[in-house]
């Protein structure tokens, strides 16, 4: 365990406080497992969330802005911001704001954000029966998971994100100090999350007091076992805009974010605002910030059964078909049967012909054309809406 690790541990033991978010055990979520993910499917969403456009770029779709900065000290962009829209075979869909910080303190910060970013969205992506909370926790314990198996402690990143269903019902997921706001019909922002650091537990945030807060994070995705995400619904969130923001970006402090915002005419132009004026100021960390509004957004037409899924970064779109997952056929008795052991005969029926050895599919080693899976459909182009500067 390094040294990192060592400290986030007796500083959590030491605080031994509650949480105003409710936590797991209280919603009485389970966890899915996920089984069935296609690890190809992580990897691509991870290899996207890795393609940074030099200085700023925004993309801007309706309803949705995604926007990031490198700022003007740091050497690379550690930030993984993204919008992803997601149909499922039996026609749900999530639409998910993320935002996953690197730690720049640790090895590889972009690498464990892009990881854990890939990870979280491809469980999502999966098919399940469960109810969304516990798709959220086993999508959040999998990114920590794998990021901690790759990394070993050596990279970490935070990860807030807010996941709305079609029928309205909304969820928000959070672990370290990026930050999910939302603006109601006044205009002005309340913070709906709290930073996983000594100061954020300890003291309530303000403009006045931020800078002087002990920023020390008590837990992040790559931790390991002890993680402790929280996880809870939100309400009216068709009708309210949400706002998920780097460290880098809401170190600007919220009044200037409330003005940014009550200035603002579309999520594209917020989040814009957002990074610029973070680089203006002369913030030294990356800073990104996604702004939804789920009444204006417009998904594209459905054309096929199976997993449909749309990704939006700061600099590109994705798009992505996969088919559905099928039945593997019963093996035929033959195949059943324990290799050298001959095989039992039956007795021939007389309305029910016995079928040949090609016909029951005996031939060992060759696989039947409805077994074979379906190509997927993996297509990628710009939005013509992207700005980059």
């Amino acid at each position: 365990m390094s040294n990192l690790l060592r400290q986030i541990k007796h500083l959590r033991i030491a605080l031994n406080q509650d949480r105003d978010c409710p936590n797991v055990r209280e919603l009485g979520l389970r966890q899915t497992h996920g089984e069935h993910v296609n690890s190809e499917l992580e990897d691509r969403i991870e290899y996207f969330m890795s393609k940074q456009a030099v200085g700023r770029s925004t993309q801007v779709n309706d309803g949705i802005g995604v926007g990031s900065s490198k700022g003007p000290v740091r050497e690379e962009n550690q930030d993984r911001a993204a919008v992803a829209y997601i149909v499922k075979p039996s026609g749900e869909a999530l639409l998910i704001a993320l935002i996953c910080d690197g730690m720049g303190g640790m090895k590889e910060g972009g690498a464990a954000a892009g990881c854990a970013a890939g990870t979280f969205l491809a469980r999502l992506a999966v098919p399940s029966g469960a109810p969304i909370g516990s798709q959220i926790l086993g999508a959040v314990n999998a990114a920590n998971a794998e990021v901690h198996r790759r990394f070993r402690g050596d990279g970490g990143t935070t990860l807030t994100a807010l996941v709305i269903k079609g029928s309205g019902e909304a969820w928000v997921t959070h672990v370290g100090d990026s930050r999910l706001y939302v603006s109601r019909s006044d205009r002005s922002l309340d913070l709906l999350t709290r930073d996983d650091t000594i100061g954020g537990q300890l003291n309530q945030i303000t403009d006045a007091n931020e800078d002087n807060l002990d920023n020390r994070l008590l837990q992040f995705v790559g931790i390991g076992k002890t993680i402790e995400p929280h996880i809870f619904p939100v309400s009216d969130a068709l009708n309210s805009t949400f706002i998920i923001t780097s460290d880098g970006a809401h170190s600007i402090g919220k009044k200037s974010l409330e003005r940014i915002s009550r200035n603002s005419r579309s999520p594209g132009e917020l989040a814009r605002k957002i990074t610029y004026v973070a680089e203006a100021m002369g913030v030294e960390d990356n800073s990104s910030a996604v702004v939804i509004y789920a009444n204006d957004f417009s998904p594209s037409p459905r054309f096929a059964r199976g997993t449909e899924l749309t990704l939006w970064s700061p600099s590109e779109r994705l798009e992505m078909w996969l088919a559905s997952p099928r039945e593997v056929d019963q093996p035929s008795q033959e195949e059943s049967q324990p290799t050298g052991q001959p095989v039992a005969k039956t007795k021939k029926a007389a309305r029910s012909p016995r079928k040949t050895n090609k016909q029951a599919g005996g031939n060992k080693g060759r696989v039947s054309e409805n077994e074979i899976e379906k190509p997927q459909l993996n297509i990628e182009f710009n939005s013509k809406s992207k700005k980059q500067e």
